[in-house]
């Protein structure tokens, strides 16, 4: 585990939330998302944390409000009134045994994962690390559709825990930066690879392989990377 990095097993690209959003909108997206937590980016950088127990925490002990009244008060208060302002942290280039570490020494579910200049570009849990010693004990990663491993086609950098559907334009590779946008080549977008006019999908085509995008890992591939 120690000689397992945290950029391999990370979630990324990092889904993120502004300081001005609504406990409301912060609520749908973890429910749209099926995560626990969200990191609050502001201009770019960290500001904070907010989690699902964040969000039954601002519940109200007056429980003389009704469902509506109390969906009327998140959509009023901000997620920067209730978020956590210092947040514990990880570098990608840290292994894997320090993140669970902290993880236990803090007494939380996950770390954002940041880099040298302060972005955040992913975020890692205790569900990437029982993951991970699954596939050490195993010698073969589970498979998820709901959170494959990608690879990024610019610099190789693996990219995991985004469905296919949810790559936007605007995200990038968290190592080289490299947007991960729509092919100019092909114009067509379904949502990690160029096909190029042809049934398969997924394996780039030797020679013809597009730039553009990032492609899945094959099955084979070993955990020890």
């Amino acid at each position: 585990m120690k000689d397992q990095r945290v950029a391999d097993w990370m979630s990324t690209p990092a889904i993120v939330i502004a300081p001005t959003a609504t406990l409301a909108e912060a609520q749908r997206l973890m429910e749209q998302r099926r995560i626990r937590r969200l990191p609050i980016v502001e201009n770019g950088k960290l500001a904070g944390i907010i989690t699902r127990g964040d969000l039954r925490s601002a519940q109200p002990v007056d429980t003389t409000l009704s469902y509506y009244e109390w969906r009327a008060l998140l959509d009023r208060v901000t997620v920067a009134e209730c978020m956590t302002r210092h947040v514990i942290t990880i570098t990608p280039d840290a292994s894997t045994l320090d993140a669970a570490r902290l993880m236990l020494k803090h007494k939380i579910g996950g770390l954002p994962v940041v880099d040298d200049e302060g972005r955040v570009v992913g975020i890692i849990t205790e569900s990437d690390l029982f993951r991970l010693q699954i596939a050490l004990a195993t010698g073969s990663e589970l498979q998820d559709t709901a959170r494959p491993t990608l690879v990024c086609h610019h610099c190789g950098a693996v990219l995991r825990g985004r469905s296919l559907e949810t790559i936007g334009r605007d995200d990038q590779c968290w190592r080289c930066h490299y947007h991960l946008h729509r092919c100019d080549n092909c114009r067509y977008f379904n949502g990690i690879g160029c096909m190029l006019d042809r049934p398969e999908r997924h394996t780039p085509i030797p020679g013809r392989d597009c730039k553009q995008f990032v492609y899945l890992v094959a099955q084979d591939q070993s955990v020890g990377r």
